[in-house]
């Protein structure tokens, strides 16, 4: 237990976690850009041209959205946990970001707020629609998702090469 303790490493936990979060939010984006049409028919409640749109049930078609978040998840997890194991990092670490991940992704907090509003006004600058906008905002929230998770791995490395020769 003691070694697992000298392997927990906060810094790094808060970056991969905030990675992921960025991360998973452009994914979110990603997707209702690609469905932006139907997007557009929901919130102006065209049900016929929803239907004219897709095959799909709305009750489906929300469905799927939480698919591609869960399975965005999944893999961001199994990938901070490769680069930690990788980087001989202890396994708690991953854990906790696991957790952190999912718990604060859960409660939606993120896609809300003045920072979502903001980035949806700059986004809608670009295109009428949701697909040209949340396409923008998914491509600036997942590259700075991309940005924090390369910085945590840089960080990360130089870390270990730290504790090895100590």
């Amino acid at each position: 237990m003691p070694n697992m303790i000298k392997k927990f490493n906060l810094k790094l936990i808060l970056l991969e976690c905030f990675a992921l979060i960025f991360i998973i939010s452009g994914i979110k984006r990603f997707y209702i850009a690609y469905n932006g049409e139907q997007f557009d028919a929901l919130m102006s409640e065209d049900w016929e041209k929803f239907e004219s749109l897709t095959d799909v049930r709305i009750g489906e078609f929300l469905a799927n959205q939480l698919y591609w978040f869960l399975g965005a998840l999944i893999i961001g997890i199994l990938t901070v946990g490769l680069i930690n194991w990788k980087n001989k990092f202890g396994i708690i670490n991953s854990i906790i970001v696991l957790i952190l991940t999912f718990g604060i992704s859960a409660t939606g907090i993120y896609s809300s707020g003045i920072i979502n509003r903001y980035l949806n006004y700059f986004c809608g600058i670009f295109g009428k629609g949701y697909g040209m906008s949340f396409l923008i905002g998914g491509l600036i929230i997942a590259l700075i998702g991309i940005a924090i998770l390369w910085k945590s791995i840089k960080m990360n490395k130089n870390t270990v090469h730290n504790t090895v020769y100590n």
